[in-house]
């Protein structure tokens, strides 16, 4: 990870992952940080991917140790929360798990909430905004 990148995981970290994991009191489990543009393309990420992180915003996918087959209070929580920071929150489910795909950005953060397949296979469908 380019060394500008890391004040900003630091950020994620500290706004959303780490209350998280104290919330809960287990580990997170980070799946997928920082990619290069390559490494993004190799995983089918989007190619204005935040995993693709800047000085200015970052994304981690993740789930909650022991939840992974059911991450929805995870999101729940999350989006319903005004105190847990983000940009942007996806719920993806995959054929043996769920996932959290969780950015943040230093110059926005969109609270935007949306659910649907890992890699966007079928279309996310966006959650109303309530915090």
């Amino acid at each position: 990870m380019p060394a500008q990148c890391v004040p900003v995981y630091t950020s994620l970290c500290e706004e959303l992952l780490e209350p998280l994991r104290v919330h809960y009191g287990i580990p997170i489990v980070i799946t997928s940080g920082y990619r290069s543009p390559a490494s993004n393309a190799a995983a089918h990420g989007v190619a204005n991917s935040q995993h693709i992180a800047t000085s200015v915003y970052c994304a981690a996918d993740f789930y909650v140790e022991g939840m992974q087959l059911n991450m929805r209070p995870v999101f729940d929580l999350v989006r319903q929360s005004s105190e847990l920071q983000f940009d942007q929150l996806i719920l993806e489910h995959g054929s043996a798990s769920d996932i959290i795909h969780a950015s943040w950005s230093r110059a926005y953060n969109r609270r935007e909430a949306l659910e649907g397949e890992v890699a966007n296979q079928s279309g996310y469908t966006e959650w109303p905004s309530v915090a």
